[in-house]
Parts: C-alpha cells; structure tokens; sequence
C-alpha cells in the first residue's frame, strides 16, 4: 500500500480508505469537518488526508520514524507525532474522535493503549478501530500479536472504561478501487479468504 512513500501510493492510499469510511457512514458521521481527529498508526496517511480534505483538524500518529518523515512531506496540512499507544498521550489535547485501522492487532498490550486511548478522548468522543476477523490464516502473521474475537474484545474494551461498545463487519475487495475511489465492493459481512479483507469494526464511546 504505502510503497516507496510516492504522491502516487498516497493517491493510492487515499482511495482505499476512502471505502473504509464510506463503510462507517452507517455508524458515525466522517463526512461533516471541525471535529479534532487522531490516528493511530496512520504510515503514509491515506486515511488522515482523506479526513483533512474534509475540513477535520487531525492529528496523525505512528511508532515508525521513517513513516512520519515520509508522511509529513506528503501532507503538511496535518499534525503528526511519534506515539506508542500503550504509553501516555505526549500532551493534554483531547479529541473527538480516535481512530485506528488493523492497528490494535499488532500491540501486545491492547487493554493498556486501549485505556490511554480513552482518556485522550473529550467527553462523549469515540474511538473507532478495526481488526482483521479472527479466520485462521490472521493468526499466521507473526506481527498479529493481538488478534481476538468480538466477545473478547468487548471484554477488553469494557474493562477499559468505555460505556458502550458496537461492532459491525465489513468485507472490501482490494481491486476496483485502483480505479476510482468509487468502485470499491463493499461487503456487509466477513469472507473467509486471505484475498478479501475482512474486518471487525469496533465503536466504543467514553
């Protein structure tokens, strides 16, 4: 996806999550700007420029130094930072939103970034992340330290403090989109197949 950091794989980037958001219209507003927005894990900010152009303030953030070097030469209109979630936020800002897509999976702390996620949320913010569906071959990517079941997670997520949680599936064919941020296929349930990525989209409010 992120390539050699190119405007051609932001290009790239910006239209595959583009279909990520379209996928939560259902669930929470990503189409009207002003609200303060940080990512998690954002590498070359496909998903961040997509918000920015939105007229969203966001912040975006990632552990890789390499990727926010890269990342801010591309996108100057928006904030970035090295944070690890499992440590505090660097500063007091809050957010209205925190979002983070196939990241929790590869942190081996998740109740402890999820925590420190919570309390750099305002008051009524959400926290909006994804994971890959827990089919078998998830589990053979060594980096997938944290891969769970929806039962699981909601344990987590409650232990953590946050007053409710939804989930919602979603399945996206990594194809058509090359073509127009439009055609992407969508899918309203999970598929067993490493070719189409099947997610658990997790809302949680503070």
């Amino acid at each position: 996806m992120v390539g050699s950091f190119t405007d051609n794989d932001l290009s790239k980037a910006k239209k595959w999550f583009w279909g990520w958001f379209k996928a939560l219209d259902s669930v929470y507003d990503l189409k009207q700007g002003g609200k303060e927005v940080l990512e998690i894990g954002c590498s070359i900010g496909g998903a961040a420029a997509v918000l920015a152009e939105r007229g969203f303030r966001v912040t975006a953030s990632d552990i890789s130094d390499y990727a926010l070097q890269k990342a801010k030469k591309l996108l100057p209109q928006v904030t970035f930072l090295r944070w690890d979630a499992t440590k505090k936020f660097p500063n007091d800002k809050k957010f209205d939103l925190i979002y983070g897509f196939e990241v929790i999976e590869h942190i081996s702390e998740p109740l402890k970034a999820l925590t420190n996620l919570k309390e750099t949320l305002k008051p009524k913010g959400v926290l909006i992340l994804s994971t890959p569906f827990p089919y078998a071959y998830v589990y053979s990517d060594p980096t997938h330290v944290s891969v769970k079941h929806q039962t699981e997670w909601k344990d987590i997520f409650k232990q953590a403090g946050f007053s409710e949680v939804k989930f919602i599936k979603r399945s996206f064919i990594p194809y058509f989109y090359r073509f127009s941020k439009r055609l992407h296929l969508i899918l309203p349930f999970t598929v067993n197949s490493p070719y189409i990525n099947s997610s658990l989209f997790i809302i949680a409010y503070k």
